[in-house]
């Protein structure tokens, strides 16, 4: 009930984002960019690497350009790296009414069938977790190991953090109160929030949120069987720790990767410890 309403208050609020305009991305140097599929679906991907794919899907009205550093690094590793645009965020197009995380998560296998990908690593970061776990329910044959970079979506958050969250999207706002409010629900205390001054696409997490209401999220919740690990910021106020303890205790052969002084964006809070996790679990899966 609580989840329903958070995303009837966002859903509401982002009715009215024509007046902010979607972000800007900067260039991924040293990546290969395609567009992949067919109308009217395309999506826009960076490959960087060689060996077994990890296909990454960004969070909320965020883009690809937000695993530069991860990806990098896990390329450095020894894989192959593939980062999605999702729908809506920079070329990447496709019907945005009606879907469900489903749709979303077709996605990522069409993307795979496109670069002759026949199984990957899956990795959705916050609303991406959703994504990259109905992606793996769907396709679990395919699935080499699923990892989700912050794991909510079942223990809500608290009333004061939908408020402030709200307002990270709220176009009537300046944008100096939209940072203020990424900075107090997304980063934790004390962290530098510029990383995600920009790089916000509202228009497109609007229908993100409706996808997500539009699907059963009971069906997707284990994200089927592959091995699995959680990376879960323990000051995060958005998707609170407990549900990352609850998903790993319930899901077999899943390690959890808890990560102090990290919120709910942590991928910029806590580069280094991020990539030491995946590129960790990515060893012991084949």
């Amino acid at each position: 009930m609580v989840l329903r309403f958070l995303w009837a208050v966002c859903l509401g609020v982002l009715c009215v984002s024509g007046a902010w305009a979607d972000g800007e991305m900067h260039p991924l140097p040293g990546w290969q960019r395609q567009l992949v599929g067919r109308a009217p679906v395309r999506m826009e991907v960076f490959q960087k690497g060689q060996g077994t794919a990890v296909i990454m899907y960004p969070s909320l009205g965020r883009a690809a350009q937000d695993f530069e550093q991860l990806g990098n690094a896990v390329a450095a590793a020894g894989y192959r790296v593939v980062l999605v645009n999702p729908r809506g965020i920079g070329a990447s197009t496709g019907p945005m009414d009606g879907i469900s995380l489903h749709d979303l998560g077709a996605d990522i296998w069409m993307v795979a069938d496109q670069l002759h990908i026949a199984r990957a690593v899956v990795l959705g970061q916050i609303y991406g977790n959703r994504v990259a776990r109905a992606a793996a329910s769907d396709q679990n044959a395919r699935v080499i190991g699923l990892i989700l970079v912050g794991a909510g979506g079942e223990i809500e958050m608290a009333h004061d953090t939908l408020e402030e969250f709200t307002k990270v999207f709220d176009p009537s706002l300046p944008g100096e109160r939209r940072q203020q409010a990424v900075e107090k629900v997304f980063f934790a205390p004390g962290n530098d929030a510029s990383a995600w001054k920009d790089g916000w696409f509202p228009d497109a997490a609007r229908k993100q949120i409706e996808a997500a209401k539009h699907t059963d999220m009971r069906k997707i919740y284990l994200g089927g069987t592959a091995p699995g690990l959680v990376v879960q910021g323990l000051d995060d106020k958005i998707a609170l720790p407990v549900n990352a303890w609850n998903l790993v205790t319930r899901r077999p052969n899943t390690r959890l990767v808890a990560l102090p002084n990290a919120g709910h964006a942590m991928l910029p809070e806590q580069p280094a410890a991020v990539a030491d996790a995946v590129i960790d679990f990515l060893k012991t899966v084949r």
